[in-house]
């Protein structure tokens, strides 16, 4: 069905030509936004230009905290015309760096990440705060507070009231010994 145009299509046209065969008959389903980026990854060197892009929204955040905590509390900003006109930097870095709009939809979580890496009482990794990925996606309003609010992980009364949190970073000693209040760290064994 395909052979006549197989002998004239290069390497990425077949791989097209192969992804949408095997979506037309059922074995692999469209990938759609999630927030497991594993979920819906696009090529390697389009995954690699994103997360660049992120690094530079990063450095580009460093320097606009306050732009950083408007974003945090309603990501969709970054792509509403009439804010952007308000925030002329913002405007002309996302013009310049395409790719960041596709790295939000890839990461949701990004900028609360980022809130929560600078609460951290010592270097995190991306990865290592993207462990709370299952406790999130449990608690609705428990991210949507750490939006808000996002220093309350550090707070002893936040975590009292939000016990799953508190044993999370019981079990995750990495993410406890930089968030947890020093009454709850678990003890060390001998």
């Amino acid at each position: 069905m395909f052979s006549h145009l197989l002998s004239r299509l290069h390497p990425a046209k077949l791989a097209t030509v192969v992804l949408l065969a095997a979506q037309m008959l059922g074995w692999s389903a469209p990938a759609q936004a999630s927030d497991d980026p594993a979920a819906a990854m696009p090529p390697s060197n389009a995954l690699i230009t994103v997360r660049r892009a992120l690094r530079e929204f990063d450095r580009f955040l460093d320097h606009h905290p306050l732009l950083e905590d408007e974003l945090r509390l309603k990501p969709a900003l970054a792509g509403d015309q009439g804010f952007l006109k308000k925030n002329l930097e913002l405007h002309e870095f996302l013009r310049t760096n395409q790719e960041v709009p596709a790295g939000l939809g890839l990461y949701p979580r990004y900028f609360l990440h980022r809130a929560l890496l600078r609460q951290a009482n010592a270097p995190l990794r991306y990865s290592e705060i993207a462990q709370l990925k299952d406790i999130l996606d449990a608690d609705p309003e428990l991210e949507l507070a750490l939006v808000q609010k996002p220093e309350s992980i550090r707070d002893a009364d936040f975590l009292a009231a939000h016990a799953p949190l508190r044993d999370f970073l019981t079990r995750h000693p990495t993410l406890g010994a930089v968030f947890l209040p020093c009454r709850e760290l678990p003890a060390k064994n001998p």
